[in-house]
């Protein structure tokens, strides 16, 4: 889609981490992604007295996924700025920057999403067999082509640093005998890996960050549509590592744009939830990858 250069320049001020007045927050196209970008935990709204506001996002990397997830286009909002301005229209010019043809029209693009695996497997698509492991990915765009073992678990990966870092899967609890794990990046379309989910039979397991925004994201993204079919990861040391080095001015800001509780949620996290509120200060699922965090707190452990 084509979008107005008013809409681009808001969403990027709103990238560049400053308050959008909800004043200026005026047109469909914008009041749509707002609204997009708030049901999925990427912007905050903020109220100043009985009929102010604001909007702001919570964090660049998950305003930008988001972007992506409610078209394309919106990842990259430099070149939907030139493409606003008419300044790319050509067919070819459109596949060199944005991947499809046909972006700029009203229907929007579908990119699909990658796995990894945490061994060698095998899996089918488009007719083929493939081979994906560690290091070894694959991308998929027709969701309904793409066969997995019946006996591999799902791991759906927030962030893009855990997905091809797959240290945290051991330091977060995950046995490599209770595999094997198929490790699924959600982004940059997250409604595609979505209808996928739903359609297959294996076990899924979601890995995403410990905080008031990933909560909201597993329970009103995930837990609603597949039920007791997904398990949200929470690591036995999680408790430890928010103490050693949680991040309370996260928490506070997510607490101010109303992410303490919205919606009705199964129950699930109820105790995550509650050691967040009762430490007010959380973790992002990164600090998984790095070794040197189990270090600290065994370090830690053995002098207290």
């Amino acid at each position: 889609m084509k979008y107005s250069a008013r809409t681009i320049r808001a969403l990027v001020s709103l990238r560049d981490g400053d308050a959008l007045n909800a004043s200026a927050v005026k047109g469909k196209q914008l009041e749509s992604i707002i609204s997009h970008l708030v049901s999925v935990s990427a912007v905050g709204f903020s109220r100043s007295g009985k009929s102010r506001g604001a909007y702001s996002s919570l964090s660049r990397e998950r305003f930008v996924e988001a972007c992506s997830d409610y078209d394309p286009v919106l990842s990259d909002l430099e070149n939907a700025m030139l493409l606003s301005l008419g300044e790319i229209s050509s067919r070819a010019e459109k596949v060199a920057v944005f991947g499809d043809s046909k972006t700029g029209s009203t229907d929007r693009t579908v990119k699909g999403f990658t796995i990894l695996a945490d061994r060698t497997l095998t899996v089918s698509y488009l007719g083929k067999d493939f081979t994906i492991g560690p290091e070894t990915g694959l991308h998929a765009v027709k969701r309904e082509s793409l066969n997995l073992p019946s006996d591999a678990t799902v791991v759906v990966v927030e962030n893009s640093e855990c997905f091809y870092d797959l240290r945290w899967m051991p330091n977060a609890g995950l046995d490599r005998k209770d595999g094997p794990y198929i490790i699924m990046n959600r982004f940059p379309v997250c409604e595609n890996a979505k209808l996928f989910l739903e359609g297959i039979p294996n076990r899924i397991l979601y890995f995403g960050d410990f905080d008031l925004a990933g909560i909201n994201i597993y329970e009103t993204e995930y837990k609603r549509r597949l039920g007791d079919r997904v398990r949200f990861i929470v690591p036995s040391d999680l408790e430890q590592r928010i103490r050693h080095s949680g991040n309370p001015s996260l928490y506070s800001r997510q607490l101010n744009a109303n992410l303490s509780r919205t919606g009705s949620y199964s129950g699930e996290l109820d105790s995550l939830l509650s050691l967040l509120n009762a430490l007010q200060s959380c973790y992002e699922q990164e600090g998984y990858c790095l070794e040197i965090t189990g270090q600290l707190l065994l370090n830690k452990n053995h002098q207290s």
